[in-house]
């Protein structure tokens, strides 16, 4: 079943055809022919125009046996012979519309990576994404704001109308849900908690991308910047995040090559079974098969868990009940459960079958 009115169908219709026909190295191609070979060389070797390494001001004005500062009024007047040229608005007027509404879709302001994936419909290219940085920031910046990057925000963009302070009292709350949570976070886990939902969820998408304080792991997990879970700098905090995400217990072996594959750097499995064996938050829970301590596995061979399970039962346990709580802790065989059993001096059988510590 189909929602919304006709009207906003309609509307929606018309923002995809735009966006599929926004094409800024096309309008920037057209606009340099109206500046001389000079003015047109210049911008494009200052700013990466269509397909032109970038270049510093002194490397252009080293070519043309010219200083820094007059290669700087050169592009500053060349600007501005774009800006007044009669048919400047007509060119620019789509552009500025694209991009006002897919910053108003997602609140208003969002991280430059974040938009200009949205941009070009995930199909990116040097010369587009050079094109329109050099439109946003040098041509229509009365319409636009760059921000950061800084201590709070990611290198992003904003519509000029946009109220920046209200961002940040939304980015606050965020990084509070998480912090609160103490671990990562998916963003139905998160859009849940926040308290205001008349924020929609692309905008708070948006503002998860924008924050210098937050960062989303190989997972989809929003968390704090300095997390190993977030962004992992050591073998462990791989293990650990590889672990945590398929919530198993796992061979080392398997371990290793997920890791390869989530991170895209090879691990070598004499490795991370280093990493499991020296570090506590792991228990070896079958031959060479490691499950996090957090989840409630006890360390220790079987007789040691067989104990543990003795010690915190009220009463004594029959055989089977013992075999069935120590499968929950190890993946071994019912015969090894049997003979640590059969261990006098830390287990007494009763005479009606069940067991004791000694």
């Amino acid at each position: 079943m189909q929602t919304g009115s006709i009207l906003d169908r309609i509307i929606a219709s018309k923002e995809d055809q735009a966006k599929q026909n926004f094409d800024p190295a096309e309008v920037i191609a057209i606009i340099l022919k109206k500046l001389t070979t000079k003015e047109a060389d210049v911008l494009q070797r200052r700013f990466g125009l269509n397909g032109v390494a970038q270049e510093t001001l002194e490397a252009i004005g080293n070519s043309y046996h010219v200083t820094r500062e007059r290669v700087r009024q050169i592009e500053n007047l060349a600007i501005k012979k774009l800006q007044h040229d009669p048919n400047f608005s007509n060119l620019m007027k789509p552009i500025e519309h694209v991009v006002m509404t897919v910053l108003g879709e997602h609140g208003g302001m969002m991280s430059e990576a974040q938009l200009l994936e949205e941009l070009f419909l995930g199909v990116r290219s040097a010369s587009n994404d050079q094109a329109i940085l050099f439109i946003l920031s040098e041509l229509v910046d009365y319409r636009f704001d760059q921000i950061g990057p800084d201590e709070e925000f990611l290198k992003a963009w904003k519509n000029k109308t946009t109220d920046i302070a209200a961002i940040e009292t939304i980015i606050t709350q965020l990084i509070n849900i998480i912090a609160a949570a103490n671990q990562p976070l998916s963003f139905v886990d998160i859009y849940n908690k926040i308290n205001d939902h008349t924020i929609s969820r692309s905008a708070v998408e948006s503002y998860l991308r924008i924050s210098n304080q937050l960062a989303r792991n190989p997972f989809d997990e929003f968390g704090l910047q300095q997390w190993g879970s977030v962004i992992p700098r050591r073998m462990n905090d791989k293990i650990y995040l590889v672990l945590k995400k398929f919530g198993k217990p796992m061979h080392f072996v398997d371990i290793a090559q997920k890791i390869t594959e989530v991170f895209k750097k090879e691990a070598y499995p004499p490795t991370v079974h280093n990493e499991l064996i020296l570090n506590k938050q792991y228990v070896l829970v079958g031959r060479g098969i490691y499950a996090l301590h957090e989840w409630g596995y006890q360390r220790g061979v079987v007789a040691d868990v067989v104990a543990e399970i003795l010690k915190a039962s009220p009463q004594p346990l029959t055989r089977d009940d013992i075999v069935a709580a120590v499968l929950e802790q190890r993946l071994v065989k019912r015969n090894t459960i049997h003979l640590a059993l059969t261990n006098k001096q830390r287990f007494v059988r009763l005479t009606d079958g069940r067991y004791t510590l000694a």
